[in-house]
């Protein structure tokens, strides 16, 4: 059993902390995790991006392919649909992102993060429509995994809209 996911948007819009938030919920199932995160020295509104791995093995961080691949931005999309393993899932937020993507053999959701978070919770909340989008193609961590690591994590005041914006997305093909 592995899965291999990469996050990438814009700091600031929480796509490290996505990535963080799926390790915590598999090592909690006592699995390996590794994550490697990226992002420019100017944080918010530069390029971050992290690559998690979930095995039940140790394994490399590295990351040519994945099987989910979650795009946050228009430039994420550019630089990352290529990367999605055949069979794999891009996720795109279409909140941000106008483009279509050139590939037949992979699985695409498109998810107006934003449009949702705004609708059940708050519009920052948009990364927790992500991650629940990414959460549901995934094996290996469910959604009450990661409702537990939201409530552990956040902020006791933010927990009830951030789990109302990680369920609409993890529920989001079922609208």
């Amino acid at each position: 059993m592995k899965s291999e996911i990469i996050f990438s948007g814009i700091g600031g819009q929480g796509t490290i902390l996505m990535g963080k938030m799926v390790c915590t919920a598999a090592s909690k199932k006592g699995l390996n995790v590794t994550l490697s995160p990226a992002y420019g020295q100017e944080k918010r509104g530069g390029r971050a991006s992290c690559q998690v791995v979930i095995s039940e093995e140790m394994g490399s961080p590295i990351i040519s392919e994945a099987d989910t691949i979650l795009v946050m931005d228009e430039k994420s999309f550019d630089d990352y649909e290529g990367k999605v393993k055949a069979g794999g899932t891009l996720i795109v937020n279409s909140s941000m992102i106008n483009k279509k993507p050139n590939r037949t053999d992979i699985k695409v959701m498109e998810i107006p993060f934003t449009e949702i978070a705004t609708e059940v919770a708050t519009a920052r909340s948009a990364n927790m429509v992500a991650l629940g989008a990414v959460v549901k193609t995934l094996h290996i961590v469910d959604l009450d995994d990661a409702k537990a690591v939201v409530a552990a994590k956040m902020k006791p005041a933010l927990v009830e809209a951030n789990i109302k914006a990680l369920e609409a997305g993890y529920h989001f093909d079922e609208r």
